[in-house]
């Protein structure tokens, strides 16, 4: 299979996944759990990463790993439920370097 190819599967994938949780009640369930178990993440890791000197994407990807790693394992989330945390966890870098730069 082509990149091309995998990129558009990954792309429907990705697509009916958004779709899920924003259409169905179960998906729109699933958002509010996500959305309370993401800050607390969120303010945890901006909090370590104050601590570090000059932090890069890179040292914020691997905190978010074994953040969410550790706090999925003591809540019992499912493997879905930690990756999608972890991706959304990692978007907001941009902003969390805004805020870093300003302080």
């Amino acid at each position: 299979m082509g990149n091309f190819k995998k990129g558009l599967f990954l792309g429907g994938l990705v697509g009916a996944a958004l779709m899920w949780l924003n259409a169905t009640p179960k998906g729109k369930e699933m958002r509010a759990k996500l959305v309370l178990h993401l800050e607390p993440l969120y303010v945890e890791l901006k909090a370590s990463l104050k601590q570090l000197e000059g932090p890069t994407k890179e040292m914020y990807d691997a905190l978010v790993e074994r953040a969410v790693e550790e706090y999925g394992a003591k809540k019992q989330l499912a493997g879905e439920m930690r990756n999608v945390l972890m991706r959304e966890l990692k978007k907001k870098w941009h902003e969390l370097e805004k805020e870093l730069n300003q302080s």
